[in-house]
């Protein structure tokens, strides 16, 4: 690619960016770094910090943009197994990079300026495809600035039909009088690109053939929004089943993570704020738990699911971390106990009046196998105590340090 086409990558679900973080990001020649630190070129940074300082960089070789993966946890077009640490990769135009939780689309140049209707629908994010339509309504007649808005807005024309639905079931409700447009959907479909949006059709309302079907589409549409992603989706049957798997998956990592919140931890015996506003750290059993996420068991001072989940994750993280730092300190403590200089010190202690002030190397060896032979007897528990107590400050300081940006 050209040098003078700069690289232009944007986050195509943005719903799961930190508020602080830009959707989009230029690249020129001298490339640079995306991540969560602040001296990242590009900061970018999720709820759950998937995404790591210095995550990947962008540099040209031979004169092209390419991706180096230095986190080992970046992958491209959907591939199952990430680049690899330290390792490089050409980008094309069109190109879609995953990096934590983000969808990362690679465009040359400005994106505004694209003139593939089909790609700019299908793969832009929101505000790239902002900037297109205002430019398309510059250019048309002012006495076609309203059709224009219905047809660029899906909801709009979605609802317009349905007030001329029941306008005309209530005022004539023979099947002959109503207007083609609520039998068949396809005029407004013909104005409308389904890359972009999947609308169920809207029937007669006296019609009962397929009814179901366009009421599972209804359905779907909230949990694909959930999703982040349109799922192509054939016929009835696998809508059902795909409604059946994700169930199952949500019961699945619902009981996973009270299993993980009843396990004996140290984050479990941690307490981070007055009351437990999580849900799904109240003790709960699987169906209680449910009805507090999703049902009529909801409080207003609990934190919705999807923050509730999100939480719990970073738990599971930030107890990760504060173990390896308490551990570490615990050692080092425990090493520093057996220091040569602290157990001469701790040896002197134990002369008794009237015995022979020796120091030599084998007196301290001699007192060595003493002082092991009383620390591992059954009725010594000191090292262990030292150990823990020592595990418990530390791992409790770095719990709270994780937890103060929060």
């Amino acid at each position: 690619m050209n040098l003078t086409h700069p690289l232009t990558l944007v986050v195509l679900n943005s719903e799961q960016l930190d508020i602080n973080s830009q959707v989009q990001h230029q690249f020129d020649q001298h490339g640079g770094t995306l991540g969560a630190s602040d001296k990242d070129r590009w900061q970018l940074r999720d709820r759950l910090g998937a995404v790591l300082p210095q995550h990947a960089s962008i540099e040209m070789l031979d004169g092209r943009f390419c991706l180096c993966d230095l986190s080992g946890e970046s992958f491209i077009n959907q591939a199952l197994s990430p680049i690899g640490r330290d390792r490089k990769v050409i980008l094309s135009h069109g190109d879609e990079l995953t990096i934590g939780p983000f969808r990362i689309g690679v465009y040359f140049g400005d994106p505004t300026k694209e003139q593939d209707i089909d790609e700019v629908l299908g793969q832009r994010a929101d505000g790239v495809l902002d900037g297109w339509l205002d430019e398309e309504n510059k250019s048309r007649p002012a006495g076609n600035a309203d059709e224009t808005t219905v047809f660029n807005d899906p909801l709009l024309a979605l609802q317009q039909e349905q007030s001329r639905a029941l306008l005309t079931t209530d005022c004539e409700p023979d099947n002959e009088s109503l207007p083609t447009s609520l039998l068949s959907f396809s005029a407004v479909e013909d104005t409308m690109d389904q890359k972009f949006v999947e609308l169920p059709t809207i029937d007669n309302p006296h019609a009962a053939p397929g009814w179901e079907a366009d009421i599972d589409s209804a359905a779907l549409a909230p949990l694909m929004r959930g999703l982040g992603i349109s799922l192509q989706l054939e016929d009835q049957q696998q809508r059902r089943e795909m409604l059946e798997e994700i169930g199952k998956s949500l019961r699945a990592m619902v009981e996973g993570l009270l299993m993980l919140q009843t396990g004996e931890t140290a984050l479990t015996e941690t307490h981070l704020r007055p009351i437990e506003d999580n849900p799904l750290r109240l003790g709960l059993d699987y169906k209680d738990t449910l009805s507090l996420l999703f049902a009529e068991g909801k409080s207003p001072v609990h934190l919705s699911a999807p923050a509730a989940v999100g939480e719990v994750l970073n738990n599971v993280r930030v107890h990760h971390l504060a173990n390896q730092q308490a551990i570490a300190v615990a050692l080092e403590s425990i090493l520093q106990a057996f220091s040569p200089a602290a157990l001469l010190n701790r040896f002197e202690h134990y002369r008794r009046s009237g015995e022979q002030e020796v120091t030599n190397d084998g007196w301290a060896w001699q007192m060595y196998q003493h002082y092991f032979r009383e620390l591992t007897s059954p009725r010594q528990q000191g090292f262990q105590k030292l150990f823990h107590q020592v595990y418990a400050q530390a791992y409790d300081r770095a719990v709270r340090q994780q937890q103060e940006p929060q």
